[in-house]
């Protein structure tokens, strides 16, 4: 081997140690880019969430210091209705007094949306904000219950038809994950949607 094949093989593998540096080095920049963007954005997220929970439960704890009145007297100028978020005890203890849990349920007359209509409509009129919350199951079946946005304890579920707080996990049995008897058909939960 002549002197100047030696130096295109040294030339050659410096050339290919160069290159393999600065590739790994490209890759090394690249997933660390990632990585830190990722896990800025989730403490940003995490910081933003929980501020803006704080100021909105000091908020609702504020609010909800002021004395129920019925619909009829919580009117403004304009004649609009001004509802207010209960707290996890006002919660408890209209429900305990409403009676729409005690109707039996009637397969064509009075399903689930008629139970939550009722406490829907009993809550309002006593100056309560309750949401009517639609759960979508598989095959195009469905169930309604109800929701308060206490000041105390957040978004609480409530099946209406026994007064009890129940959990919403989509892709989960509704029925399972809140020990219920099982349903006849189906009960995973595709989707909800709450409305105020």
């Amino acid at each position: 081997m002549d002197q100047g094949q030696k130096f295109a093989i040294v030339l050659g593998l410096l050339l290919a140690f160069a290159i393999l540096c600065s590739g790994s080095g490209f890759l090394g920049y690249s997933y660390g880019h990632r990585v830190a963007q990722a896990v800025s954005y989730k403490q940003g997220y995490e910081q933003g969430r929980e501020k803006g929970y704080q100021a909105g439960y000091e908020a609702g704890y504020k609010a909800s210091q002021e004395e129920y009145k019925p619909a009829s007297q919580l009117t403004t100028e304009e004649g609009a209705i001004v509802l207010r978020n209960p707290t996890y005890q006002e919660m408890r203890k209209f429900l305990a007094e409403d009676i729409t849990n005690l109707r039996a349920y009637e397969e064509r007359d009075y399903v689930c949306v008629d139970f939550a209509a009722g406490v829907n409509n009993n809550a309002e009129e006593k100056g309560i904000r309750c949401a009517v919350v639609d759960i979508f199951h598989p095959e195009g079946y469905g169930h309604t219950i109800v929701a308060f946005e206490t000041t105390d304890r957040g978004l609480v579920f409530i099946e209406p038809q026994f007064d009890r707080e129940v959990r919403l996990v989509v892709g989960k049995s509704y029925s399972q994950i809140n020990g219920f008897i099982p349903a006849p058909r189906d009960d995973t939960i595709v989707r909800y949607v709450i409305s105020w």
